[in-house]
Order: C-alpha cells, then structure tokens, then sequence
C-alpha cells in the first residue's frame, strides 16, 4: 500500500519554516558573496516569536522573499553610522567588531509576519506584508566573527494577506 505525504500547512496557514544557517563564519577572511550575504540578511531576518498555542503573546513567523541583494566592492573602515544596523537576535546584542571591514549592500526585499491561525487572524488573512523596495545596509562580522547583513528603507504595509506560496529567495 503506498504511503500518501500531505503537506501541513500549519498553524500559520504556510509550509514554509524560518530558515537558519549552519555557519556564519565564511568567509573567514575578504569579501563575502552576493550568495553568503543573501543567506546571512535571510537568516538575521526570519524566526519565530512566541510557541503556538500561547495566548499572549500570540505567536508568529517572520519570513523574507523576493531579496534582490548587491555588494559594495570595495569594504570599508567602520564608522558611527554603522552601530544603527546593530539588533538584537535571540536575546542577545549584536555588538559590531569595529576593526574589521564593513560591505555596503543595497536591494530590495519582502518580510512576511504570519500570526497564529485564531479568532483574530483568519486563515489566509493572517499575515502582514511589507515590501522594501529601496534598502540599504551592511554586511558586518561581530565580536564572534560571525557575519550578519541588515537593511533598512521607505517600505509599505499591507494587512490581512495570506503567507507566501513558496520561496523565491532559496539557499
């Protein structure tokens, strides 16, 4: 008797999952790629926040598509500017290594926040979309030379829209 697969489509209305990286130490030393950066801003940008389930706060995914990325060659020195792209991930501070080179990047790119199929958010309209169609930003080592990219710029919002179908940003 074959045995038959049905894609969940979970909590959040999606199949797709926050994606992670392995490592985020290559390269170790010079200039990253189009490729590694996309996979590094990809990999600081999606998580999950909250377990499903909880009522308060009620959990979500956070996913990008659509990244259309570019790398400034050659690096820079770090300046002031550059401690306004430091975030937070996992609860923890990214603390920019100052001696070591910076990459301006620019792009564009969409972020999906997807909440918890409930009462409030109906399925199919549980998500909120925001494309970014003019960002810039930088790739950056932190204090554990480990790489992160991030961008910011004018966006627009839009409410009550379904997750995406799939990923046209792979890695």
């Amino acid at each position: 008797m074959p045995t038959t697969v049905i894609a969940e489509t979970s909590t959040y209305g999606t199949t797709l999952r926050p994606r992670t990286c392995a490592s985020r130490t290559e390269p170790s030393k010079g200039a990253l790629s189009v490729e590694q950066a996309k996979m590094y801003f990809i990999c600081d940008k999606e998580w999950q926040n909250g377990t499903p389930g909880q009522v308060s706060p009620t959990s979500s995914i956070w996913l990008i598509d659509n990244l259309d990325l570019k790398v400034a060659s050659p690096e820079r020195p770090f300046n002031q500017n550059d401690f306004t792209y430091t975030h937070y991930q996992g609860g923890k501070i990214l603390a920019i290594d100052t001696e070591k080179p910076i990459y301006d990047i620019r792009g564009s790119y969409t972020s999906y926040v997807c909440y918890e199929i409930n009462r409030v958010h109906a399925a199919g309209k549980n998500c909120s979309v925001t494309s970014f169609p003019d960002s810039s930003g930088i790739c950056f080592r932190d204090t554990f030379s480990e790489w992160h990219c991030s961008m910011r710029g004018r966006s627009k919002i839009l409410h009550k829209m379904p997750p995406p179908p799939s990923r046209q940003t792979a890695f």
